[in-house]
């Protein structure tokens, strides 16, 4: 997505959840500069040369994520796997390493730390929330690509457009050419799971109305993505049923 088409969805969301943009701004540079000194970035051409023609499944921390991942499981062709933030754990604890895990860094960080540490790309996203779990975290991370969401350029850094995890994770399938997406645990409803917020004390729970006024505009960005993008977005029911 071009920085242009992207920054009037950015105003929408920053002025609906009155988020602070130089903040979020300065996250970015932040990110950069820690990047910078820690040595510990790849080249984002890395993440297309994974992504260019491979279907890209899309696992998110819904509360279809476990039967998802079974069906995932079948698959003799997984083709590229990409995790949001906290579904890394659930993957993990199956037996998947994603390719790629897409994160603000407020998801099970011991899973993304071992995924990481196990070959995982991470694409650490900033944004004015998270700045103490980037200073935090970013030393105990290797081979990692950093983005951003404010509509300026940031040298070194990616912004393919999104907003949540899961749909930013369709976002950098989009731009880096996949050949078709395909969504788990993908869910957009009013439940999340522990995989989601960790601080959970039951498996699911009803979200609060930030949470789930976040997954609304996740459905609405994925909409989006299928009216103006290159590549095909369906479910991995609807993948199954293509296949027979």
């Amino acid at each position: 997505m071009d920085l242009k088409d992207w920054a009037p969805i950015y105003r929408k969301i920053v002025e609906d959840f009155k988020f602070d943009r130089e903040r979020d701004l300065t996250g970015g540079l932040i990110l950069k500069d820690l990047t910078g000194r820690l040595k510990n970035n790849i080249p984002q051409e890395r993440l297309k040369e994974i992504i260019e023609g491979k279907t890209v499944y899309v696992v998110g921390a819904g509360p279809s994520i476990k039967r998802h991942i079974k069906i995932l499981k079948t698959l003799k062709d997984r083709g590229v796997i990409i995790s949001a933030d906290g579904a890394t754990k659930a993957l993990l604890e199956e037996g998947i390493l994603p390719d790629i895990v897409v994160s603000d860094l407020d998801g099970d960080m011991e899973s993304i730390v071992e995924s990481n540490r196990r070959g995982s790309i991470v694409v650490v996203h900033a944004h004015g929330d998270n700045i103490p779990k980037i200073k935090r975290y970013l030393g105990e991370l290797n081979n990692i690509v950093g983005s951003y969401q404010v509509p300026c350029q940031i040298p070194g850094l990616i912004n393919c457009g999104g907003f949540t995890d899961g749909d930013r994770c369709c976002f950098l399938a989009e731009h880096y050419r996949a050949k078709r997406i395909v969504l788990c645990g993908m869910d957009f409803g009013e439940y999340i799971t522990k995989y989601s917020r960790p601080n959970l004390r039951r498996e699911v729970e009803r979200g609060d109305n930030i949470k789930i006024k976040k997954l609304r505009y996740a459905r609405e960005l994925i909409e989006y993505l299928k009216d103006c993008g290159r590549c095909p977005i369906l479910s991995i029911e609807e993948w199954i049923r293509c296949q027979r």
